[in-house]
């Protein structure tokens, strides 16, 4: 406790105003302070590499999965542009009509809320992308060699693949997005690129996770590949909810108190 019978935490004692000699540091309290807040923000940002092993799979495993099915003569990398696509549709919607409805009907979908829906809508995905590989491998000429050697592809469509793109592209606008606003919102000014940085960096962490699949991202283990991602997802969504959901009350009781406050400053 300090002498204002304040609970004094480990960062706090980087302040000058705690040290018995400051002489040698260049930055004062408010420095520490907005460090602090920082560490808070990014710690929303711990299960994030398990949401871009998930959005990864769109550029490989889903890639090669279309590759064993029937294209119609259409690149099977043409595929993944659906993704994008649906985002420049969906985000006007979802502005203009799905999150004004919810506010409407007095649910309001604030950042950790939006994020679990994102990280969920994730792993459907990937539960998706397994029963189509599943279908993928229970489907002739080739069965689970598909594309291997002389091999074509499974008289399969790949037009299944077009509602795991959308989930993926939903998951974005949910947590992706929703991720770089809270970053950028919550970080104080002198640390907004810092606090973005570390939220970007989240998707190496994804990247780095991805090699570890590697042993079973070939045929015929592909259904166990994005089964064990759907998995891993969910299991981090539920722990994800459970660690931050406080962080929502505590946002809403902030713009409660700014609200306030400004509303006590009209009037004088």
């Amino acid at each position: 406790m300090n002498e204002n019978g304040k609970k004094v935490s480990w960062i706090d004692y980087a302040k000058p105003s705690l040290a018995t000699d400051s002489s040698s540091m260049d930055w004062d309290d408010r420095f520490v302070d907005e460090l602090r807040t920082a560490i808070r923000s990014c710690k929303i940002f711990l299960c994030y590499p398990i949401f871009w092993l998930c959005y990864g799979q769109i550029s490989n495993n889903l890639i090669s999965q279309s590759g064993q099915m029937n294209t119609g003569g259409v690149p099977n990398d043409i595929m993944q542009n659906i993704d994008p696509l649906c985002i420049i549709i969906l985000i006007p919607i979802f502005d203009l009509l799905i999150y004004p409805g919810f506010r409407r009907c007095g649910l309001e979908l604030r950042p950790v809320t939006r994020i679990t829906i994102g990280f969920l809508v994730a792993a459907l995905a990937m539960a998706y992308a397994a029963i189509i590989q599943h279908l993928v491998y229970t489907t002739g000429p080739y069965y689970t060699h598909p594309g291997e050697g002389e091999n074509g592809f499974n008289d399969i469509s790949a037009g299944l693949q077009v509602p795991a793109y959308i989930l993926i592209a939903i998951a974005e606008i949910f947590a992706s997005v929703t991720g770089l606003e809270y970053a950028y919102k919550q970080a104080p000014e002198s640390m907004k690129s810092i606090v973005m940085s570390i939220f970007l960096f989240t998707n190496a962490g994804g990247s780095i996770l991805a090699f570890c699949f590697n042993s079973i991202a070939v045929n015929p283990h592909l259904v166990k590949n994005f089964a064990i991602v759907s998995g891993l997802m969910g299991a981090f969504t539920v722990l994800f909810f459970v660690c931050f959901r406080h962080y929502d009350q505590r946002d809403a009781e902030e713009i409660m108190d700014k609200t306030m406050f400004e509303k006590q400053t009209d009037q004088y």
